[in-house]
């Protein structure tokens, strides 16, 4: 009897691989969120060093037009943050579409693997039958060699 060969085998290689590719997607998105977050918090922090700058030039009495330099750039940094969190929003969408992505992947090849499970439980059986068969005969034989040369 021929060796068991599962015919979705390529079907189930392929779903494998899907399964690793999406893995390392959604491993390089959430390493882009930690960028973004870790850009979040030094825009933040940039901010605060910036409003203690302004309070301490408007305790001096600074120019008004050196006042409003920091103000222009304490804007473009909540800008900036905006921007991030936009960012992040996307990433973290793009997120939660891979990890979907990924759950119907392997739920996919789980059924391709329960399904060669049954596919090679069947072949076991089988090949059982078939081998209970081929001794069942040897013993007919055998019997029938017994008998003739027995008379």
């Amino acid at each position: 009897m021929k060796k068991f060969q599962f015919s979705l085998e390529k079907v189930l290689e392929v779903k494998e691989i899907e399964e690793r590719i999406i893995q390392k997607d959604i491993l390089m998105v959430q390493r882009e969120i930690l960028e973004k977050e870790n850009n979040i918090l030094q825009v933040r922090e940039k901010i605060s060093e910036e409003r203690i700058k302004l309070s301490i030039l408007n305790q001096k009495g600074s120019s008004s037009a050196e006042i409003m330099i920091h103000y222009k750039y304490l804007e473009s940094l909540s800008k900036k943050i905006e921007i991030y969190n936009n960012d992040l929003n996307l990433l973290r969408h793009r997120e939660s579409v891979l990890k979907t992505s990924l759950i119907e992947k392997s739920r996919e090849k789980k059924s391709l693997e329960k399904l060669k499970e049954i596919k090679f439980e069947e072949y076991r059986k089988s090949y059982n039958k078939h081998q209970q068969i081929v001794l069942d005969e040897i013993s007919i034989q055998n019997f029938r060699v017994k008998m003739e040369t027995g008379k």
